[in-house]
């Protein structure tokens, strides 16, 4: 019975699980700004999702004294009041892979037959108005308003492309960048 060994003593961490757990206590103490903020659910959803696709990237996460509050700050770094869901994904992806490469793919399902001639010539549908404010007090007589300059005849739209889709097909593959 001295010969038994016991197999879980030589297994390596479970990256993942850990990995995940700190990613969770990091967003409860969630330090920053208002965009970092507004960004540190996402970034924390993405990263756990990174995580359990590879252990190796998890390891790297779990390992490193960076939290996701400073990976946040990191991502928003120089940027005014936008960001696209790329840059942040590539972003905190590099924070930790500082040499890494990402590349989006989307898929995109196509389900059931394309949209009908007369689904496709319709406007767009136009939003309510807004109500109008109580209408102001005149302070004092003004000038009399110039008529406004006659607007140019709305041009013609050009006929939408026909879409054909091959017997049994569902998606379109789009590479962004």
């Amino acid at each position: 019975m001295e010969n038994i060994i016991d197999i879980q003593a030589h297994q390596e961490p479970d990256y993942p699980a850990l990995a995940a757990e700190k990613i969770a206590a990091e967003l409860k103490t969630f330090t920053g700004g208002q965009k970092e903020k507004a960004i540190s659910e996402f970034a924390a959803k993405a990263l756990t999702h990174f995580c359990q696709e590879s252990p190796q990237f998890a390891q790297v996460v779990y390992k490193t004294r960076r939290t996701l509050s400073d990976c946040c700050a990191q991502v928003m770094k120089g940027t005014e009041n936008y960001v696209s869901d790329n840059d942040v994904y590539r972003g905190i992806v590099r924070d930790y892979f500082p040499n890494a490469d990402v590349k989006i793919l989307m898929n995109i399902e196509i389900n059931g037959a394309a949209p009908s001639e007369e689904e496709m010539a319709k406007a767009p549908a136009k939003p309510a108005p807004k109500p109008k404010a109580a209408p102001k007090k005149p302070a004092e007589k003004s000038a009399p308003k110039k008529p406004a300059p006659a607007k140019p005849a709305p041009k013609k739209k050009p006929a939408e492309p026909e879409i054909n889709l091959a017997e049994g097909q569902r998606f379109i593959q789009l590479t962004l960048f």
